[in-house]
């Protein structure tokens, strides 16, 4: 009996092989592979929390009020990047310990949504994570405090860097004047940075940071041209990749303050990382929660 060309292997007695069966089946194999493939290459960061993922995840997908999502739609869309479900469950029963989120039942199912704090939190960090370019500053604010001791100064530099705020040096800070102004005693002065010498940039650009866009960028590049060879993906596969690419873009985003690219070396990718994640984004279409949550 003859052996199938494509499979390698002889049917047996009774058989019957069908080409459209057989078609699918290699087409699945196909799309699985590419799929695990691009979540691969993405996931190139193992470091993940998986909390701070779903926070990504409902910042991208489930912020709107009333939105919800249920449990094994998050299952869905979070288990394929190498998060167990035991994992998915503590980081859920943190956030909702947290305030982040809350759930309710409806049937057998349980579904999730963001509480007012988390909306609150959620929706203040999205304008900058989405912006298609850098907010523009044209004057800043230098705020240059009294010597104090080293604890109500560590104090004082948390405050401003949790407003967005630059030390320059150790009781210097600087702040775009539109921004946040933490209630601090100290020496106040408004106007333009004409001059942003080396040893800033070197100290708003650590090599931790330059590395962080380094390897976003190159993982958004091979995954680009994985993209010409993509098979059609469920929304659920497609909320995977959105929610891998916007919490790599927003974990190195936020680690530093919003500043013009002139603060930084010119190692430093940050600028050509927004414009191929909002490429990649908008490329990829965002999944409405009709076709995520079961019906």
């Amino acid at each position: 009996m003859a052996r199938h060309p494509a499979r390698g292997f002889e049917p047996r007695a009774g058989m019957v092989i069908t080409v459209s069966g057989f078609y699918n089946e290699v087409m699945e194999d196909a799309e699985k592979n590419w799929f695990q493939h691009a979540i691969s290459v993405l996931t190139y960061n193992r470091n993940q929390r998986v909390w701070s993922v779903i926070v990504t995840l409902f910042g991208d997908l489930v912020q709107g009020h009333g939105d919800k999502i249920s449990g094994s739609a998050l299952s869905a869309i979070i288990e394929p990047m190498g998060i167990k479900p035991e994992a998915l469950r503590v980081a859920l029963f943190r956030l909702r310990n947290d305030g982040w989120l809350a759930s309710e039942k409806a049937g057998r199912s349980s579904f999730y949504f963001l509480t007012e704090h988390g909306l609150r939190e959620s929706e203040a960090a999205t304008p900058r994570i989405y912006a298609r370019t850098p907010t523009p500053i044209s004057e800043w604010r230098l705020v240059v405090q009294d010597v104090v001791r080293m604890a109500a100064r560590q104090s004082a530099e948390k405050e401003m860097r949790h407003a967005g705020c630059l030390v320059v040096a150790p009781g210097v800070f600087l702040a775009p004047v539109d921004g946040a102004q933490p209630d601090i005693d100290g020496f106040v002065m408004t106007g333009r940075a004409d001059t942003i010498p080396e040893w800033l940039k070197a100290r708003t650009s650590p090599p931790e940071l330059v590395s962080a866009y380094q390897d976003l960028e190159a993982a958004l590049d091979a995954f680009c041209d994985l993209m010409k060879s993509a098979p059609a993906l469920s929304p659920a596969q497609v909320a995977t990749l959105r929610t891998v690419i916007v919490h790599n873009w927003r974990k190195a985003l936020l680690s530093h303050p919003e500043l013009p690219e002139v603060f930084f070396t010119n190692e430093w990718r940050g600028e050509a990382c927004r414009t191929k994640v909002m490429q990649t984004l908008d490329r990829l279409g965002r999944p409405t929660l009709d076709t995520l949550n079961p019906r």
